[in-house]
């Protein structure tokens, strides 16, 4: 972006975010179904994606998946420069994701609001012939986009900003309806940081713990589109286990299908029935009362296509 003053956070701060955030993500459960190898994940826009200040969200996004991913060989790619609109990013796209898979995230627009609120020859309507560009070029490409929705400029006593955030939710809400039109995915980056201007280092770019948020925004779409597209057929292990009146259920499809989870005796008789559905391909939970179960060892079976897995399961009083 065009705006480059840097305000750098006091070293006290810096300390306390790091002694605060250093923990590790919350974990998807589906993470155990992933069924390839690696994760590849193209960042692609304007300063925000580039880092500024010495801050970016890349690092911490591949920390989070390494986290959760284990053995998983994990790559995160960095292409922003800064004060790029949607229509100066094009030339660079294809060679942004040439020869990548996987995923992409898509994060510019904040300038082309900047170039409608000064009454430039710009115009929402290239905004989105530009972001149609990429969404289509990617999905060419076999990649998965995510699109990143802008966050404000903080507008306080500034008639410009005030301006230029009434053009950024025109943008959102944009993205998010070409979301829906594609059948992709949206990371909420406005709806995170909100106007909490305390998360940015100057008037638009965030501050250590502003990329830190971002990077677990982007993190959790990720996890979204993988639980909806890269699953393989999986049966999670109830819980808690062992349990007394109520347990859970977790279990992942790879595509569409009837999904029928049925309880037995540890000698094989048939109880009843837990669950009988079809479903989407992605993660689902259910919720199993288990109050006319007398204490014992149990097993539960899911059966979906030609495919039927099995867990043990123990009740107690």
């Amino acid at each position: 972006m065009g705006y480059r003053k840097i305000i750098f956070l006091p070293l006290i701060f810096s300390i306390l975010f790091l002694s605060v955030h250093a923990q590790a993500p919350n974990c998807s459960a589906a993470a155990k179904f992933y069924g390839k190898d690696s994760i590849n994940v193209t960042t692609f826009g304007a300063s925000t994606v580039a880092g500024v200040g010495g801050f970016s969200f890349q690092n911490d996004l591949l920390n989070n998946i390494e986290s959760c991913y284990p053995g998983v060989i994990v790559s995160v790619t960095t292409n922003g420069i800064s004060g790029e609109t949607t229509t100066d990013g094009l030339t660079r796209f294809q060679a942004a994701i040439a020869g990548r898979t996987g995923f992409v995230l898509i994060l510019i627009g904040a300038n082309d609001a900047l170039q409608l609120a000064e009454k430039k020859p710009f115009k929402l309507s290239d905004t989105e012939r530009n972001m149609r560009y990429y969404i289509e070029t990617a999905l060419k490409n076999n990649l998965i986009p995510i699109i990143g929705t802008l966050q404000f400029f903080n507008d306080q006593n500034n008639q410009l900003y005030k301006t230029a955030n009434l053009y950024v939710s025109q943008i959102n809400a944009l993205y998010k309806r070409l979301a829906l039109e594609y059948l992709i995915y949206v990371a909420d980056v406005n709806r995170s940081l909100g106007r909490d201007f305390s998360l940015y280092q100057d008037i638009v770019h965030p501050n250590a713990a502003g990329y830190k948020l971002i990077s677990y925004v982007w993190f959790d779409a990720v996890n979204r589109a993988i639980e909806d597209r890269l699953l393989v057929v999986g049966l999670n292990q109830n819980y808690p286990n062992p349990s007394i009146d109520r347990t859970s259920i977790g279990f992942s499809l790879s595509q569409a299908g009837r999904v029928l989870i049925r309880l037995y005796s540890i000698n094989g008789r048939f109880i009843k029935t837990l669950y009988d559905s079809y479903q989407n391909a992605g993660y689902r939970v259910i919720n199993v009362p288990l109050n006319e179960l007398d204490p014992g060892v149990y097993i539960y079976s899911m059966q979906v296509g030609g495919q039927l897995l099995s867990k043990k399961m123990i009740v107690t009083r």
